[in-house]
């Protein structure tokens, strides 16, 4: 036999062993008795284990720590982000400006010290207070907030998908933009609060004995603390971290093998229709699917 025939055999012999250990893991049939071996003991405990294994890479990948919820946010990939949106719609790119950014950081440091997620503090504070602590004078203003979104990317993301948000981004009227990433205890949880503010400075056409412009402000509103299970959810998947997104892939292969193993329940040994494990798929997905739920809500909770 040539060299080249024995390396095709090889080859064929190979994809052929990898064909029947893929069929056994995934596939009821009667060499597994209708027990595919992903939905056994061994497979579910290699699936948690790889589940593990990715939040924990991470988590030590991205911040030096393993978090329920990772933050990756770069002011500068917000600006480029924001910038990319508005010459998407025709609009001009936002310049940076430090003043906007410091007050974005006042903003967000305030809202960590007494401890509320809103526009306006409980105290009464309004968002263009901190726009005066710095100086910044405007003819028109606005605020966007976001919290626990992974990456840059996902918070613009996010802000864009909103009407109120999006109005902000896609102002015609601003013309500079200030952002600021802080993090802290939020209700008692770990929280990355994402700050930006539009401006407008006044016009240059504006002189002494002409009739002042009159500010104008919009701040996007934050969802309300009661809400929906739904809107959570929804919320919550567009924060999701790759890490995340890798094991939910998981957990819906689980899912969908122990479905189709459930229907083949009646082909299963005699012992096992005789107890409860009849029902061993069920469970199975049941399991997976309340997992997924729970990993959804432990790293995802972004906020708008």
């Amino acid at each position: 036999m040539t060299h080249k025939k024995q390396t095709t055999r090889k080859k064929a012999q190979r994809q052929a062993v990898l064909h029947r250990h893929v069929k056994h893991a995934v596939v009821p049939h009667k060499d597994n008795q209708y027990r595919p071996h992903l939905i056994r003991w061994q497979g579910v405990t290699v699936v948690l284990a790889l589940i593990v294994v990715l939040q924990l890479v991470y988590g030590l990948a991205t911040n030096g720590g393993v978090l329920g919820r990772v933050s990756n946010i770069d002011t500068t990939q917000l600006l480029d982000d924001t910038n990319s949106a508005r010459v998407e719609a025709g609009l001009p790119e936002l310049r940076e400006s430090d003043a906007l950014g410091r007050a974005a950081v006042l903003k967000g440091q305030d809202m960590i010290e007494n401890n509320y997620w809103a526009h306006t503090s409980p105290t009464g504070v309004t968002p263009w207070k901190w726009l005066g602590d710095v100086g910044y004078e405007y003819a028109q203003a606005g605020e966007n907030l976001a919290k626990n979104y992974p990456t840059a990317e996902s918070t613009v993301d996010a802000w864009m998908a909103s009407e109120t948000h999006r109005a902000n981004i896609l102002n015609s009227a601003y013309s500079e933009v200030g952002f600021a990433v802080v993090d802290g205890i939020l209700d008692g949880r770990d929280a990355t609060v994402v700050v930006a503010y539009y401006g407008a400075p006044p016009s240059s056409a504006v002189v002494a004995g002409e009739a002042e412009v009159t500010p104008t402000v919009f701040a996007a509103p934050v969802a309300e603390s009661a809400t929906s299970p739904l809107a959570y959810f929804g919320s919550a998947l567009q924060s999701l971290s790759p890490a995340t997104i890798g094991a939910l892939g998981l957990l819906v292969i689980l899912s969908v093998v122990a479905l189709v193993a459930h229907h083949y329940r009646q082909k299963l040994p005699v012992a096992w229709r005789k107890s409860w494990k009849v029902h061993h798929g069920m469970y199975t997905f049941v399991g997976a699917l309340g997992l997924a739920v729970l990993l959804v809500w432990a790293t995802g909770g972004g906020q708008l």
